[in-house]
């Protein structure tokens, strides 16, 4: 039976392509069939246009299986509300160990996955490959995939001021959410104090509030109430904006939770993640790192030498089930 890409189908019927006799292993974060020719596996998320990194833990037939020397082709699907999504097939898989245990398999797929069926599933990360060299332009792809279904009520104004600052009220495209609540971009720069800056955001109880220099393409950014002075950011307007839209993402989603977790549990929460190339901001703590995945975005902030704040926002309930596991000591979690 052959099964088109793209295609949605039961997730009975995306197992049988295993084949006859084939051994079943299903759960809520993935489902395998290991079969004679084929190992089928249906994943909650999908990853980019090329590649699926699946986390662990594995099965140890899967593991087995795909460590040797001749490799089953693999056949993904990603988990829908509705069904499963046809992926494509994989005919490379890298197996990644860490301290000796199997902790992620990474799959190629023979063709990459059109844009538009992984837009069903969860944001990818085409965005973070344009940090470095445009983060503007990786902000509002990032805006765009993972607010892609909330509608736009309007349009906020244009406004002059620097590239960056208008990218995002283009990419917020009248959506209140993408503005935040924990930390606020305002609907508009606000002039007018004393020393000239300008102000473009604020905490969202007033205990701060973000200042830019005035008439600079990328300007240098301060928090006004966090210290007794002023208390410069470290990367530009740019980089902050990125920063702080997926800080967002982490802290004001529905889907997600807060919790301190200390030093060996944010290794385990960020491992099948990737660290956003930007330098720390320092809001809500100090030195406060993000980290993303196909559909999830973390913020990690040294609280001190041996702890961390952590901040988990995600697309979809699915992607929460590993971090259900890890045995954390969640403040709040939400995944409904």
């Amino acid at each position: 039976m052959e099964i088109e890409l793209g295609s949605v189908v039961a997730e009975p019927e995306a197992l049988a392509l295993a084949g006859p006799g084939a051994t079943l292993l299903t759960g809520a974060d993935a489902a395998f069939a290991i079969g004679t020719d084929t190992i089928v596996v249906v994943t909650p998320a999908a990853g980019d246009a090329g590649e699926l990194t699946l986390p662990g833990p594995f099965p140890d037939v899967v593991e087995q299986r795909l460590a040797a020397v001749l490799r089953p082709p693999v056949r993904a699907f990603a988990r829908l509300p509705d069904g499963c999504l046809a992926l494509g097939v994989a005919r490379s898989a890298e197996l990644g160990y860490r301290r000796g245990a199997l902790h992620d398999i990474r799959l190629t797929f023979e063709a990459p996955v059109p844009p538009g069926l992984l837009g069903r599933v969860a944001p990818g990360l085409d965005w973070l490959a344009q940090v470095g060299s445009d983060p503007a332009g990786a902000m509002e792809r990032f805006i765009a995939g993972w607010y892609q279904d909330v509608p736009m009520s309007g349009a906020y104004p244009v406004v002059t001021g620097p590239p960056a600052l208008q990218a995002f009220y283009r990419a917020a495209a009248g959506r209140p959410e993408v503005l935040g609540s924990s930390s606020r971009i305002l609907p508009e720069p606000v002039a007018g104090r004393p020393d000239s800056l300008i102000t473009f955001g604020q905490e969202g109880d007033g205990v701060f509030t973000l200042v830019m220099e005035p008439d600079e393409q990328d300007p240098r950014i301060w928090y006004d109430g966090l210290s007794d002075t002023l208390l410069e950011e470290r990367e530009r307007l740019s980089g902050h904006l990125l920063q702080s839209t997926l800080a967002r993402a982490a802290m004001d989603g529905p889907l997600g939770g807060m919790a301190f977790v200390d030093r060996p549990q944010a290794r385990r929460v960020v491992a099948p993640l990737r660290r956003v190339p930007l330098r720390p901001m320092r809001w809500p703590s100090l030195v406060t790192r993000c980290y993303a995945g196909p559909g999830t975005v973390v913020l990690l902030g040294e609280d001190d030498a041996d702890w961390f704040e952590m901040f988990v926002g995600v697309r979809h309930p699915g992607l929460l089930r590993r971090l259900r596991k890890l045995g954390l000591d969640w403040e709040s979690f939400t995944d409904s």
